[in-house]
């Protein structure tokens, strides 16, 4: 069984950094968690040079396509050789998008393979034997996932649905982010953080806040649900933010954050340079000639290397998936490079005025 510790370092306000250390692997919070598929799209060892440290998976996908036969498969550490930390997503969200209201059951959910047709049964006991198999490095508890906007009547069965459910993780506890669900309902909220907070889990899953959210309504629920969490254990958003909502979850204090801003500005062409992030886009014509680096002073491996601005508007524009790869290890740099100096900007007590600075430049 892995042995998962957290310690909080800094504090700024509610900002915090901190050191996760997952048997022999520590990792500086706040962090991101890439979840834009970057194990099948980069080798280990550019992740590992860009700084990447935690990826995600989709459980639910390597479950449909192989079944029972998922155990030949194995620990991904090992057939993607990573050495990073791995999460698998339950993707619980998408099965109830495809059931029927009968298919929600109080032992999972029934829908059929979009793929294949084939009726699917998914449950908190596979989805843990599944997180297993695939070599998770911490475990996600299921839920009954809903819209946040759902009628409170829906909302409430959700609450109770996962509540219940975390029965089957408590063996797992100490290696569990136990869900937090409720949508945009204060009280319901309340009643979820109750019930994980019986249990010494691992720390809390603050599932069910969409990215789609105004970004008003997103700083308020991410600050309002922060705010009812114990201080000393884990927090982590499981929703790919954009780059404004990321940092009002640092602000508030949340340690680990879904990402995969860096893969969609890849694949439409975009690379983000700058101190504020600005997006450059490398499918215009006035790049064809360029001969500059993406960005002048750029650690990365794609602009030391010395990769114009040119080659990679014309890779992008022939449709090679170079050209989006190029584009993916730069971003991800980027990426991590504001983390760090967010992580810097929090031991600083600067962390306000840093992200101000960042928000206005954006």
């Amino acid at each position: 069984m892995n042995n998962l510790r957290f310690i909080i370092n800094n504090a700024d306000e509610t900002a915090r950094t901190g050191i996760l250390q997952v048997n022999d692997q520590r990792v500086r919070t706040p962090i991101l968690v890439q979840t834009g598929d970057e194990l099948a799209r980069l080798a280990p060892l550019k992740l590992e040079q860009i700084g990447v440290k935690i990826t995600k998976v989709n459980g639910l996908k390597w479950w449909l396509k192989y079944g029972e036969e998922l155990s030949k498969v194995g620990d991904l550490h090992q057939l993607y050789h990573w050495n990073g930390l791995l999460l698998v997503d339950l993707q619980t969200d998408y099965a109830y998008q495809l059931a029927k209201p009968r298919g929600k059951k109080n032992n999972g959910v029934r829908f059929h393979d979009p793929e294949t047709g084939q009726l699917k049964f998914w449950q908190p006991e596979t989805a843990l034997k599944v997180q297993k198999i695939l070599g998770a490095d911490v475990f996600q508890s299921f839920d009954r996932a809903g819209d946040y906007y759902d009628p409170v009547d829906d909302l409430a069965a959700g609450v109770a649905q996962t509540q219940a459910w975390l029965e089957i993780n408590k063996k797992v506890a100490g290696m569990t982010f136990a869900n937090v669900v409720g949508g945009g309902l204060k009280k319901l909220r309340q009643e979820s953080v109750k019930a994980v907070m019986a249990d010494a889990f691992a720390g809390y899953e603050i599932s069910g806040i969409p990215s789609t959210l105004s970004n008003q309504e997103f700083n308020r629920i991410i600050n309002e649900m922060v705010s009812m969490l114990p201080n000393e254990q884990l927090r982590y958003l499981p929703t790919a933010t954009t780059l404004t909502q990321m940092l009002f979850a640092v602000l508030a204090g949340v340690d680990l954050i879904d990402s995969d801003l860096a893969a969609k500005k890849a694949a439409k062409g975009v690379a983000l340079v700058g101190k504020g992030l600005e997006s450059l886009h490398l499918d215009r014509q006035h790049f064809r000639f360029d001969k500059r680096p993406l960005e002048q002073g750029c650690g990365c491996p794609v602009c030391q290397t010395g990769y114009s601005r040119a080659l990679i508007h014309n890779l992008i524009i022939d449709g090679r998936f170079y050209g989006e790869q190029l584009l993916l290890q730069h971003n991800l740099f980027t990426l991590n490079r504001l983390i760090n100096n967010l992580q810097q900007a929090i031991a600083a007590q600067q962390i306000k005025s840093f992200v101000q600075e960042l928000l206005y430049n954006h």
